[in-house]
């Protein structure tokens, strides 16, 4: 990025992946610990795929770059909008998977921010961050926390003992990874105000000096699970037949943790595909056929589509899903109940949500049971998902966003995994 590591760009963080994962889970919602989401130990996964997961998790952070598409050469800044005073870690990584920590550096050590629009680098800061080779699609991610992080301990950049480092820009190292991975899930099942970290990321494709650079055109899917591996969601299998709202009531819209929430269960794909079931999609799962891509799909689809746009079919797909929850739920929910519950039915679909015991338990109260219903979704087709119990354990801290999650189910609770493709 300068000097050294100037010579590639790895402009990184988290975003998109799903969480519908491949490989089928072992443990039950028994053998879960719902509390601390701790079932079947974690498959291994790429360091652009852990920043982004903790970048949404974490969430409230805007992360903006000088430009979404960058040829060889040219300059990149990184602006963050902080919201409070703390310590900020800027990470990029690049096609290749090398995560590089981009600030604090050798020539900025410091990185305690006051609150306010904060630029990576500045004139005083005397370096530049410039695109260079490998080409493709680069992820920016930026971390606030409130206590200091050190994202180069036991790994390539190390500090002397003055605590300079000894590389200009270093490699964030495996034990800050899973500090991470901690940090962020522990901020998503707490109030905003109480969370240990915050997260934001962007996204940049770096591009030869001629030719095309095109963000749609060039960036590949980003990780998780391959195209034809993903499950349609429940929700726009099922006809479009939108449930009556109460009256005098009008529809709740999801609050932006729970868009993180589907967001980064469903995963984003920037170009069509077909899914696990052969069904033409593209973004965060919005399904265009009921039949596989075949060339005739809208024109816009098939050039492709950025990120935001994909968030824009994501909010307009989950509208049925709010409607059901909003019809179907008789009792008063939280901005994150209701957003686990929207999670839930777009996952499942609405016809299953009406028909589960974790509705009946929802409308009678029973707080103690919940937990344990939700996690019993997590099969399809037959078989047990890790990708699926992810989902769940996400959505129970969700649901529990702030308070104690129930530790052991009613002795009388039936257990039994259910298949989101088949129901109760």
């Amino acid at each position: 990025m300068s000097k050294r590591v100037g010579r590639r760009l790895l402009a990184c963080v988290i975003i998109g992946l799903l969480a519908a994962g491949t490989a089928p889970a072992r443990a039950g919602p028994a053998d879960q610990d719902l509390a601390t989401g701790q079932g079947a130990p974690p498959t291994s996964q790429s360091f652009r795929r852990t920043t982004v997961e903790a970048a949404t998790l974490a969430g409230g952070l805007l992360v903006r770059l000088n430009s979404s598409s960058l040829r060889d050469g040219e300059l990149l800044v990184v602006t963050v909008d902080v919201p409070s005073a703390g310590y900020l870690n800027v990470v990029s990584i690049g096609p290749d998977d090398v995560p590089t920590v981009l600030f604090p550096n050798q020539h900025h050590g410091d990185n305690r921010v006051a609150a306010g629009a904060f630029s990576i680098p500045t004139q005083p800061m005397k370096f530049d961050l410039k695109a260079t080779k490998p080409y493709g699609p680069t992820l920016v991610a930026a971390f606030l926390s409130k206590e200091p992080l050190d994202f180069y301990q036991s790994g390539a950049g190390e500090r002397d003992v003055q605590g300079r480092m000894h590389e200009q820009f270093a490699r964030l190292s495996a034990s800050s990874r899973s500090q991470l991975e901690k940090l962020a899930t522990k901020s998503f099942a707490v109030a905003a105000r109480e969370a240990p970290l915050r997260g934001g990321m962007a996204y940049a494709v770096v591009c030869a000096a001629s030719g095309p650079c095109d963000a749609t055109a060039t960036a590949p899917e980003p990780g998780g699970l391959p195209p034809d591996e993903r499950l349609t969601p429940g929700i726009l299998l099922e006809p479009e037949v939108e449930l009556p709202l109460p009256k005098g009531v009008s529809l709740r819209p999801v609050y932006d943790k729970g868009i993180r929430l589907t967001k980064l269960s469903e995963g984003f794909v920037p170009r069509l595909y077909n899914d696990a079931a052969r069904y033409c999609s593209i973004a965060y799962g919005h399904l265009v056929r009921k039949a596989p891509c075949d060339g005739g799909e809208p024109a816009a689809f098939l050039r492709g589509v950025s990120e935001p746009q994909g968030e824009t079919l994501l909010v307009e797909d989950l509208r049925r899903a709010q409607r059901a929850v909003s019809s179907l739920v008789k009792t008063e929910l939280s901005d994150g109940q209701y957003a686990a519950l929207c999670d839930f039915t777009y996952n499942v679909g609405v016809g299953n949500l009406q028909r589960s015991t974790l509705l009946k338990v929802v409308n009678a109260g029973e707080h103690d049971r919940i937990a344990y219903q939700l996690a019993r979704w997590n099969k399809a087709g037959g078989k047990e998902y890790r990708g699926l119990t992810t989902r769940r354990q996400r959505e129970i801290a969700l649901y529990f966003e702030g308070r104690p999650i129930p530790k052991a189910p009613p002795g009388d609770q039936d257990l039994t995994p259910i298949d989101i493709r088949v129901g109760e």
